[in-house]
């Protein structure tokens, strides 16, 4: 019995209908010829090769261990480079006219911008004098145009290599789709460093977990930390309590959260200790009053008992007791009446009479200057000893110190117009620094951030006030009203923690010392606890709340501060929908390239389709083409970006620290952006084959063939003539 011969005959597998399917899809992307010659293709992929290993050893921090080794791997960071650069504006560019005249316009402006850039930089400009302020304009603008100018050097020379390799069409939706995943990648990991830089500020400002209790005074505190700290996971907790008030120095009131901290274990569960100012890290210890001042600073009212040290003298008189300012002070008589017992009389002694009471009464008898005998003139030696002789002898009260320095000299003539250089001297006399009071002293120390010291001007060692909304009952005014907490304290020091809310509204105080200004008794507000891998904090909680039961609260940082990262979150989703934009952009490109490759290929899809081909083969011969153009695109969008997010974070894109509290833009990449970013490059090219597809698979072979035979016959006529 004979076989079949259409049983004999073997299908194509898979493997050999998607080889041939891949193998035509391939071959219309690229070039029909090639117009480069193969020493230049070698040449460039050995520059391409090098430059990327310079990139790995750089990216994983590779150090040579000699000085020459050190020195040939910085002469070949810059000569790898520009031989490439070299080879591609000699070997390819001239292939590809517009990149090549693209490429000439950006560097005639990169070469001079960044020529005059490095010689403003160095200061090195003949018979050109700048201030500083023409310097900063003119190394911005230099820097900026050279800036734009390389990037438009780059794109040319990226797409004329491209051109290379594919035609026209194919190296247009590459260029598309490459330029969005390149800048999805790198703003995505930008966003994510800002996100990653706020999350370490929230994390080391503020504790991992808080415990705070539902209702009622939380003073069992002490019996939940110890619990706490029995629990596997915890590194440290510390207690704190916290509040509202208004900090008022320098008439700069200003609207603040204070808060009370343990400066022994705070350390072990913030950042506060290591936030505090570099030139002042003891400020943790001043908090506690420099002085202990707890003596009685009113006046007594009442005679002290007991022994006395330094008594009063005997005619001090007491406390409440008016002072007859009208008589005579002890020794002093009224001069005229000898019978006074204050009356010197001096008749036995020969002394003169004490003088009269003066108009000021009490000891105050005689003006002084009234009386007295004219000053010296100058020159006049024999003045003193006249005036001597003139005046009376008066008892001395308070006599100068035996060490007072005292002079003979004549007083100095000020009308004489050279009087100056007698009567200034210059003396180089060291001063010391101002000393605090002893009241400042004695005050509780309270830290402030570097934001609230410029807004209200508090130094280290000032006073400040501390108001609190809340009342004490027990101390009313005049009018009955309850009286505002109130308190002064002394600036210990200043904290920067990189936030600008925290050091604007934070302040910081001993527990004790806000416990005893709001008059709490042992009363706190929760417990702070750090962990050991705070970005798994959901079991922990779990595990507190079971443990310390429904009258306990227990929170994360992610909690705490779920809206802030949830709008981060929100914007960065809004910024993927934003960059997606150019890749779609892009899949129009392919989408209008299938679309003609369809219409020029008509004769060949219904030939395909008469050798048996089906529409869904036909519709993947398409799809293979839109995902090799999303492949590409996508793989040299993805390492460009990356190599630009390398750039930034190890060279840093410089940033103004008073606006963005950073020096330098933040990059952290996060695989799950890039593989996102990737996903959405391929799924878009691919969904952009769809309807050039569909339209290549309703093509009837018929239809192919009518083409076909029109084709035919319109050649006939063009070279034989319409006749028989």
């Amino acid at each position: 019995m004979a076989a079949d011969p259409e049983q004999n005959r073997t299908e194509p597998g898979p493997r050999a209908v998607g080889g041939y399917k891949l193998f035509v899809a391939w071959r219309y992307l690229l070039v029909s010829r090639r117009k480069i010659q193969p020493l230049t293709q070698r040449l460039l992929l050995y520059g391409l090769g090098l430059i990327a290993v310079l990139a790995l050893r750089y990216a994983l921090h590779v150090q040579p261990e000699t000085a020459v080794m050190r020195y040939l791997l910085l002469a070949a960071t810059l000569v790898v480079p520009l031989f490439t650069i070299l080879v591609i504006f000699l070997g390819v560019l001239p292939h590809s006219r517009p990149a090549l005249i693209v490429a000439l316009i950006g560097a005639s402006g990169f070469v001079p911008s960044l020529a005059g850039f490095l010689l403003v930089r160095y200061a090195h400009l003949p018979l050109v004098h700048l201030d500083p302020e023409q310097v900063a304009v003119v190394r911005f603008v230099l820097k900026n145009v050279a800036l734009c100018s390389g990037g438009l050097v780059f794109l040319a020379m990226f797409f004329g290599t491209l051109r290379m390799f594919f035609t026209f069409f194919t190296t247009v939706p590459i260029g598309g789709v490459w330029i969005g995943i390149t800048a999805l990648v790198t703003v995505l990991s930008v966003m994510g460093g800002f996100e990653s830089d706020l999350r370490d500020k929230i994390l080391g400002s503020n504790a991992h977990l808080q415990i705070t209790r539902e209702d009622g005074d939380f003073v069992e505190w002490r019996e939940v930390e110890a619990r706490i700290d029995r629990m596997p996971g915890i590194v440290a907790s510390t207690p704190y309590a916290v509040s509202e008030v208004v900090i008022a120095a320098n008439n700069a009131p200003m609207n603040v959260v204070i808060k009370g901290i343990d400066p022994k274990t705070v350390g072990k569960v913030t950042d506060l200790v290591s936030d505090l100012d570099p030139e002042d890290r003891d400020a943790m210890k001043r908090l506690d009053p420099l002085i202990i001042d707890t003596h009685d600073l009113r006046v007594p009212q009442h005679p002290l008992r007991g022994p006395v040290v330094d008594p009063p003298p005997d005619d001090m008189p007491a406390p409440g007791d008016p002072i007859d300012f009208s008589k005579p002070a002890p020794g002093h008589g009224a001069g005229s009446n000898p019978g006074d017992d204050g009356g010197g009389g001096g008749s036995a002694s020969g002394s003169p009479a004490a003088p009269a009471p003066g108009p000021f009464g009490g000891d105050a008898v005689r003006v002084l200057g009234e009386g007295d005998p004219p000053p010296p003139r100058p020159g006049d030696r024999d003045a003193a000893p006249r005036r001597a002789q003139a005046a009376p002898p008066v008892a001395v009260v308070d006599p100068p110190p035996s060490d007072l320095v005292t002079s003979d000299e004549p007083p100095i003539d000020y009308s004489r117009p050279d009087y100056l250089q007698d009567a200034i001297k210059v003396i180089d006399a060291p001063f010391d620094p101002p000393s605090l009071s002893r009241r400042t002293q004695s005050l509780p120390g309270i830290l402030v951030g570097r934001e609230l010291v410029k807004q209200t001007h508090v130094f280290t060692g000032e006073e400040v006030r501390v108001v609190s909304p809340l009342s004490d009952p027990a101390n009313p005014d005049a009018t009955g009203t309850p009286i505002p907490f109130n308190r002064d304290y002394r600036v210990a020091g200043k904290f920067f923690t990189g936030m600008y809310e925290y050091d604007l509204k934070y302040v910081y105080v001993t527990l004790e010392s806000l416990q005893e200004f709001l008059d709490r008794g042992d009363a706190v507000d929760g417990i702070e606890i750090r962990v050991a891998n705070p970005y798994d904090t959901d079991a922990v909680v779990a595990q507190f709340q079971a443990e310390l039961g429904p009258n306990y609260r227990v929170q994360d940082w992610k909690e705490l501060n779920r809206s802030l990262f949830s709008a981060l979150k929100l914007e960065k989703i809004a910024m993927f929908l934003v960059l997606g934009i150019v890749i779609l952009v892009a899949s129009f490109a392919i989408l209008g390239n299938l679309a003609m490759m369809v219409a020029e290929k008509v004769r060949e899809i219904a030939l395909l389709k008469t050798l048996g081909a089906s529409d869904v083969g036909v519709m993947q011969l398409f799809a293979l083409q839109g995902l090799m153009i999303g492949l590409i695109g996508t793989g040299l969008g993805v390492v460009t970006g990356l190599l630009l997010c390398w750039l930034l974070k190890e060279f840093g894109f410089p940033l103004n620290a008073d606006v963005y509290y950073i020096d330098r833009l933040p990059v952290h990449v996060d695989p799950v952006s890039v593989a996102a970013a990737a996903g959405a490059g391929i799924l878009i090219s691919i969904a952009a084959t769809l309807y050039p597809s569909a339209v290549a698979a309703r093509i009837r072979p018929a239809a192919g063939c009518r083409s076909w035979i029109q084709r035919l016959g319109t050649w006939h006529t063009e070279c034989f003539g319409s006749g028989p």
